[in-house]
């Protein structure tokens, strides 16, 4: 069984819908649907505490969780001592159980040790000997972050996240998808991926970050994959804000987005209805929210569906998506 098949099966035996599980946690419906369906690499241990303590499981649902996403709980983490480990290794009478556990540990605390070894070198990258480099970075008006393998923040500079709202340090050890607007969350996260596999890889992107006041803001973004490189050992981005560079009454997304809508010979309203399609809402709401009757609602969503040569409304909401026409 995998991590995202014992959250779905937990979340599920609990009559927590997905939407509700990523509203109550604070994490993205798109964040938690790719959990589920393993499509994303099992989240940090943080967030498997919140998903835990939304789906009020017990601790050993909970151990399932961490065993699965192959993390360390919290707790253990700190009862962890080089007595123990010595402990351990004293008991190790060739008994199999005993061998395959204690690998299991060893191997866990390796983990943590190359963690820290990682950060580690990134402080003497950035110390008292490469001082010039250092306060290079942190006074240059972008922000540059360093990210894990696991896309964890690792490093950031000053710059990087004042740009946003937020403290100094504040993003480190957090989810990165964790900000990043729904509708970008999944290109964003597939790019990364894909980055990852080439060491030495450039990869350019616009995308909408939410700034810590709640407001969405469009950030430009080079990443550079230097995992292979023995100081670094992640990929640094280097990215700032353009969200000033809007076009008139709209930013530069709303523009491109009404221009794609325009090509495929969508009025205003059917454009409206369409992002509202995007956002889940059903025939009833989308009415209400329009102040339209249901029936025209349906005569809306029919057109749109001809409009963009699909059949049904979940066809219509990844051809939007795919094709830039809803934000």
């Amino acid at each position: 069984m995998t991590f995202g098949q014992r959250l779905r099966e937990l979340r599920i035996a609990r009559g927590i819908t997905q939407r509700e599980l990523a509203e109550k946690t604070g994490i993205s419906f798109a964040y938690v649907s790719k959990l589920e369906t393993d499509t994303m690499q099992p989240p940090r241990e943080n967030i498997i505490l919140a998903l835990s303590s939304v789906l009020g499981v017990n601790d050993a649902d909970m151990d399932d969780l961490f065993g699965l996403a192959k993390k360390m709980p919290p707790d253990l983490r700190r009862q962890i001592s080089t007595e123990m480990i010595r402990v351990l290794r004293s008991l190790n009478d060739g008994n199999d159980m005993r061998i395959h556990e204690l690998a299991t540990l060893q191997q866990r605390i390796a983990d943590l040790q190359a963690s820290e070894i990682q950060r580690t070198r990134l402080e003497e990258v950035l110390g008292e000997r490469d001082e010039p480099f250092r306060a290079l970075l942190e006074n240059s008006l972008d922000g540059i972050i360093i990210l894990d393998t696991d896309l964890g923040v690792i490093y950031e500079t000053p710059s990087a996240a004042k740009i946003l709202g937020y403290e100094p340090g504040e993003f480190v050890g957090k989810d990165t998808l964790a900000v990043i607007h729904p509708d970008d969350m999944s290109k964003t996260a597939h790019g990364l991926t894909t980055l990852l596999r080439t060491p030495g890889d450039i990869a350019y992107a616009q995308l909408r970050v939410r700034h810590k006041d709640g407001t969405w803001h469009l950030i430009e973004a080079v990443a550079n994959n230097l995992t292979s490189h023995p100081s670094v050992n992640g990929v640094v981005i280097d990215y700032r804000d353009i969200t000033g560079r809007s076009v008139e009454e709209g930013t530069w997304v709303e523009h491109k987005t009404l221009a794609m809508a325009k090509e495929y010979l969508l009025t205003e309203r059917e454009h409206k209805v369409l992002a509202l399609l995007v956002d889940g809402q059903s025939n009833t709401r989308i009415a209400e929210q329009l102040i339209v009757s249901p029936s025209t609602v349906r005569f809306h969503v029919s057109s749109i569906f001809t409009k963009l040569g699909v059949s049904n409304r979940a066809e219509a909401v990844a051809f939007a998506l795919r094709h830039h026409i809803v934000a």
